[in-house]
């Protein structure tokens, strides 16, 4: 058992000590002054519990797994925000903040984590999904129930994210992270590309570092975010000692992670135009491209529109949807597509498989003709 013992300081300052034996050595824990004689005798109770359950045998329930037994799903939102926030981008950390907080609202701040169930899912499936509806009822869209449900399922795999994370950092186990049934959704989408007019089409509209940009990201599939900043006192972006004259290859960096994409001839010929021109003002840390990222998009969009192109989707992203599906035509296996446009998986790549199915398709009718 442990004995409290008082020790009297002044006249209004009493200290603790608490005695007890562990592993058949006598110990002393110290309480000052300022610590409550309630919070010392919890501590002693909590104390003694242990010291029965060492001689019963009885393994004890580490601190970590009572605090995530407790732990709320606010609570643990705000440990992983602080925690993750250097881990990935920051766009990244920010959908998957908004979608476990879409969450939240709809089972509670409150909530444990251990009690987060199947049914927590499925009721927020059905709240998402009957939002959505009334969404399109009031903008007066054709409802697009596959469209919706897409939608969900990438909150869905936000949320699953968060909690993997939390597990990750050692907040929760990993056998709080709940089952995650997604919808499923019949028809695939296919990834909206462009043609080789519509492409030449839109370059017509553009100039200078747009233009440049455009080729960029036509040859190498690249992510917005890997060639343009996303504000000017970003310190990232494509930039000249990023190519490879020697070697013919571009190194992109997004997402924590980077690539090396071997460079066209003709996207050489024009960067190396463009580093004639720039001549004794080339900077090897400074930007190829200096336009922000939102600028760049709408610089994009506005060309398409001007080519008389409407496909929905952003517009750069477009544009590496087609080199994808290009790169796919020209005889490259999937995984080398997935190494191409620096997919972490293979399932992220798999939207474009429709472009094989073809390709087998063509390939069947002439071996049979």
């Amino acid at each position: 058992m442990a004995h409290l013992e008082e020790i009297k300081l002044s006249k209004n300052r009493v200290a603790h000590k608490l005695h007890y034996y562990e592993n058949g050595k006598a110990r002393i824990k110290y309480f000052g002054y300022r610590i409550s004689k309630s919070k010392v005798l919890a501590v002693q109770m909590e104390m003694e519990a242990n010291l029965a359950l060492d001689k019963a045998g009885i393994p004890r329930a580490k601190k970590q797994d009572i605090q995530a037994n407790n732990i709320t799903l606010g609570e643990m939102v705000g440990k992983i925000s602080s925690s993750r926030q250097h881990d990935v981008a920051a766009e990244t950390l920010k959908r998957n903040l908004y979608s476990m907080e879409l969450f939240i609202q709809v089972v509670g701040r409150e909530m444990k984590v251990k009690d987060v169930t199947q049914s927590h899912i499925d009721q927020f499936k059905v709240y998402r999904y009957e939002y959505a509806v009334l969404e399109y009822g009031r903008k007066k869209w054709k409802l697009d129930e596959d469209k919706i449900k897409r939608g969900i399922n990438k909150e869905l795999e936000n949320i699953k994210t968060m909690f993997r994370a939390a597990c990750q950092k050692g907040i929760i186990p990993s056998i709080m992270i709940p089952k995650f049934e997604k919808y499923v959704v019949d028809r695939q989408r296919l990834p909206k590309v462009l043609s080789d007019d519509e492409i030449a089409e839109t370059a017509h509209h553009l100039k200078g570092e747009a233009l440049l940009a455009f080729w960029i990201i036509r040859y190498t599939g690249a992510r917005r975010s890997e060639i343009a900043r996303k504000t000017l006192s970003d310190d990232r972006g494509l930039k000249w000692k990023h190519i490879d004259w020697s070697e013919g290859n571009i190194r992109l960096y997004a997402k924590k992670k980077e690539k090396l994409v071997p460079m066209h001839d003709k996207l050489q010929d024009l960067l190396l135009e463009r580093r004639e021109e720039l001549g004794l003002a080339l900077d090897l840390e400074g930007h190829v491209i200096h336009f922000v990222r939102d600028t760049l998009t709408e610089k994009f969009r506005v060309a398409m529109k001007k080519a008389g192109i409407n496909k929905p989707g952003l517009a750069v992203h477009v544009l590496r949807h087609t080199a994808a599906t290009k790169l796919l035509l020209s005889g490259a296996d999937i995984r080398e597509v997935q190494e191409f446009l620096g997919h972490s998986s293979i399932t992220t790549t798999e939207i474009y498989t429709h472009v094989n199915k073809e390709r087998l398709k063509e390939k069947v009718r002439k071996a049979f003709d």
